[in-house]
């Protein structure tokens, strides 16, 4: 699959600027992706998905972010979600990933109401940032077994429906500066009908069993977005190496040959490759106990969380350095610096890259047990 990637990047890298303007990625490269089973990298082979090994899949996902910061974001996005596949009624699964052309979509909830029904639910509510919305054809509805929601469905009440996109309403408020080209819009339900079989529960505390070995989703997605920030930053120093050897500051020599320049692509080179071999180590270690009887082990998983979100923040960190030393060319919207500026800087906003994770880390590490469902 790595090779097949590699073909379609290109296609990618010179639709970026296209992407972010037109905040969707055009239905053209979708279909080449689709054709190539891009968004079946994870789906069980028993859906006639490509179940990809981790570590294969993530650098798949970087290659992409490299190219794309959007596109790279929307692939990590709905490939783990195919993963619900090994979860939901297996009618359902096969219902969605018959067709080649599926692609799942979801995003929390604002508000939302269910009332039980005749051979299913009434459904109400409002859902938002759902990220390849324009691409995608099934969106799942996350719910929970109480009737309303004043805050996000805890893993042990979770309930999810899900529903053809052209049942709902779309709202198209995406109006962001950072990974525009996802298309993150919302989408709203008003007393639509949702059938019994295409609701299901993830009782298993959303681990993934086919391929990850009781893996959870959340360790799939905390990775997967950690891998495109590291794409996205190091797109976004090969750019800058470009510049340096080119640019010349009015009355100065080539950024190159200058040792603040020297230092800072020194310095930003450093932390992009510590952060990415601590991840690929803490990742291949969580393999490794996921695959013992007593399967993915504790410090594993919280080493996993730590790495992700250090990831995450230490490529925007790099990014920042790039726009620095790009000057005021990066300020314009069609500088490739500029795009990946607002991009990582979205991603950092996103669950993932919230500097609260390095606190959970914390907690286990001075033996404080921790709540928390990222991990």
């Amino acid at each position: 699959m790595i090779s097949k990637a590699e073909k379609l990047i290109p296609k990618v890298r010179s639709a970026s600027l296209s992407i972010s303007q037109n905040r969707s990625i055009p239905e053209s490269l979708i279909d080449e992706l689709v054709g190539n089973d891009m968004f079946r990298l994870l789906l069980p082979k028993r859906f006639n998905g490509q179940q990809l090994d981790l570590l294969e899949y993530l650098e798949i996902i970087q290659g992409f972010a490299q190219a794309d910061g959007s596109t790279g974001w929307c692939l990590n996005q709905n490939n783990v979600l195919s993963t619900f596949a090994g979860v939901m009624p297996k009618p359902l699964a096969d219902e969605i990933w018959s067709d080649k052309r599926s692609i799942l979509a979801n995003g929390p909830p604002v508000w939302f109401e269910i009332k039980k029904s005749k051979g299913g639910y009434k459904l109400s509510g409002e859902w938002r940032l759902s990220s390849g919305f324009s691409h995608a054809n099934w969106l799942l509805a996350l719910v929970s077994e109480n009737d309303t929601a004043q805050t996000l469905p805890s893993t042990k009440t979770a309930q999810y429906m899900v529903i053809p996109k052209s049942q709902i309403e779309p709202i198209y408020d995406w109006n962001v500066n950072g990974l525009r080209g996802t298309g993150s819009n919302s989408f709203k339900a008003d007393n639509l009908f949702v059938p019994e079989n295409r609701t299901f529960k993830d009782s298993d505390a959303g681990k993934v069993t086919e391929a990850f070995n009781g893996i959870n989703r959340s360790i799939l997605f905390a990775s997967g977005f950690a891998f495109v920030a590291l794409g996205i930053a190091r797109a976004s120093l090969d750019e800058t190496f470009k510049i340096a050897r080119k640019k010349r500051p009015q009355g100065k020599s080539l950024l190159r040959d200058q040792e603040l320049i020297q230092n800072q692509i020194g310095r930003a080179e450093a932390i992009w490759r510590s952060s990415k071999a601590l991840l690929v180590e803490s990742i291949t270690d969580l393999i490794e106990s996921a695959e013992t009887d007593r399967g993915p082990a504790v410090d594993d998983r919280i080493a996993v969380r730590l790495a992700s979100t250090h990831a995450i923040r230490s490529a925007a960190h790099v990014v920042d350095t790039t726009y620095d030393i790009c000057g005021s060319h990066a300020v314009y919207n069609s500088n490739p610096i500029h795009i990946r500026f607002q991009d990582i800087h979205a991603l950092t906003q996103q669950i993932q890259g919230r500097v609260e994770h390095y606190s959970t880390a914390g907690q286990h590490l001075l033996g404080i047990k921790t709540e928390s469902p990222f991990f």
